[in-house]
């Protein structure tokens, strides 16, 4: 998997930073730079950069055009307006930089974990730390057709869940590393994506019976 192959590189990484791109990845040629400055002027308690990720084969189709949009409310609006109100944020899998030693303190990426990022993203919000957001855009090639975006999607909800089963498995613990807020909005984010995954087809049988009503 690809978090056990990112625990086997990393300790072949001799800096003190740790970057995460995937292969067809597609970074602004300042971030590295970006990063670094970024860091440079944050407190300690900042271990993470996360960049923008957006589609660069928008027009290639539906499912590009869906994606586009899904990434550019999420990066461009969400994540953003969560940093600013404290919520824990979940990372992208792709263009986040750490801080070495405070990643290896965290244990790196849960190799069993199929949303990696996501799971990492929460445990830096339990152990006290923060992610700062870069505005700095790498893009991505998004699936083009049904074949290939079911099994991806299908992997990212089978992550979120589990990462939240395995996080809320110890509600009182997980309320005492986060406090009263960042547990609500714990709840509200990754709690509300699967219950909205679980509600959707509900939507659908609703609409069949209002047309055929």
């Amino acid at each position: 998997t690809k978090p056990k192959a990112m625990n086997y590189a990393l300790q072949y990484a001799r800096g003190a930073f740790v970057s995460v791109y995937d292969a067809e990845d597609l970074p602004h040629p300042r971030q590295l730079r970006d990063v670094q400055a970024t860091f440079a002027s944050s407190r300690d308690e900042v271990v993470c950069v996360q960049a923008k990720l957006n589609i660069h084969n928008r027009t290639a189709s539906w499912f590009s055009r869906q994606f586009t949009l899904e990434y550019s409310a999420l990066f461009d609006s969400m994540l953003p307006g969560l940093a600013a109100i404290g919520s824990p944020l979940m990372l992208g899998g792709t263009s986040n930089h750490f801080r070495r030693d405070a990643l290896e303190a965290l244990g790196a990426w849960d190799p069993f974990n199929v949303t990696e990022d996501a799971d990492l993203g929460l445990r830096i919000s339990r152990a006290g730390f923060d992610v700062a957001l870069l505005d700095s855009t790498t893009w991505e090639e998004a699936p083009e057709t049904l074949r290939v975006w079911l099994p991806q999607r299908t992997r990212w909800l089978k992550g979120w869940m589990q990462t939240y089963l395995v996080h809320t498995r110890q509600p009182l613990r997980l309320f005492a590393d986060l406090g009263p807020w960042r547990f609500l909005m714990l709840q509200c984010l990754l709690g509300g994506f699967l219950l909205s995954a679980l509600m959707h087809p509900l939507f659908y049988v609703l609409v069949v019976l209002e047309v055929l009503g």
